[in-house]
């Protein structure tokens, strides 16, 4: 998906990127490139191209044969003082002072994680966000784990259509949560909440049930698949939570809850977005590996 991407943008550090340009070489409108990279990355794609031709105006600063004007056009700044102002906010420090002292610095390395292919998409994580603490009200179903791929999006397409309108005081009535209980070694099964977002738990319709999560740190993983939330498929869900099993290293249901979100305003007619938060503070098996590897 962003592997010619990254291509194009380290063979052309020296030269100008134009955003659009770069967005074709990968497929892309610039619109929808802005949106998955940002989502996958956590950095809009000018942002990480600035913070790449800064990094790569390093080494280029210890040759003194080029004055800071020639590398500042070389990074693709018309002028030394919008380069050196640049260059300041990345690293704290002028690209004068850098010549003299060459401190070292914190840089911005090429991106290598291109995703993990899961069916019709890619899944890109872990990383550690602070989830804040919000209130879920909806359905919950016993979910036996050798059905959970093609069960669990059957429960939550039947919630989405059929019972979240019953639901009074929703926070975000375009966001769907799936809760997860697991229930530790001996279950064959675990239970699944398909809910929604309340400002509170006053008013719990017949059937349902409250629950919460966050207020602590998570980790984090997300999926870009192109097609419609609708259409996520056994061999999709099926290799992303084998992917996040092996950060788990282990083969058992950790004995913890998930939860997975969709805004669904966020599908913009060909890309689907899919986030997995897992808290920090009861993830007993993380080895804080690659995920992806095998």
């Amino acid at each position: 998906m962003f592997k010619s991407l990254f291509q194009c943008i380290e063979e052309n550090l020296e030269r100008k990127i134009d955003i659009e340009d770069a967005a074709r070489s990968a497929g892309y409108s610039a619109s929808h490139l802005h949106r998955l990279f940002t989502f996958a990355y956590g950095i809009s794609v000018a942002d990480y191209i600035r913070k790449r031709k800064l990094t790569n105006s390093l080494p280029l600063l210890l040759d003194r044969r080029k004055s800071i004007l020639d590398i500042a056009m070389v990074c693709g700044y018309e002028y030394e003082q919008s380069f050196s102002r640049a260059f300041k906010d990345e690293f704290g420090i002028t690209p004068g002072k850098y010549r003299m002292a060459h401190p070292i610095l914190k840089v911005t390395p090429p991106i290598q994680d291109y995703g993990y292919v899961c069916g019709s998409g890619l899944l890109f994580g872990p990383e550690f966000v602070m989830f804040p603490e919000i209130s879920l009200v909806g359905t919950e179903h016993d979910i036996p784990y050798h059905d959970s791929a093609w069960l669990c999006p059957k429960v939550a397409l039947d919630f989405w259509d059929n019972q979240r309108q019953m639901i009074h005081e929703v926070t975000n009535n375009h966001v769907f949560y799936g809760l997860t209980h697991h229930l530790g070694k001996g279950y064959l099964y675990s239970k699944y909440m398909t809910a929604v977002e309340c400002h509170h738990t006053n008013q719990i319709p017949e059937g349902m049930k409250a629950d919460s999560f966050g207020g602590y740190s998570c980790v984090r993983f997300h999926y870009i698949g192109r097609h419609h939330y609708r259409e996520i498929s056994q061999e999709t869900a099926h290799d992303m939570y084998a992917a996040i099993g092996r950060y788990c290293n282990t083969e058992d249901p950790p004995a913890e809850i998930h939860l997975e979100k969709i805004d669904m305003d966020e599908f913009d007619g060909e890309y689907c977005l899919f986030e997995f938060y897992m808290p920090l503070k009861k993830h007993k098996y993380a080895r804080l590996r690659h995920p992806y590897v095998k």
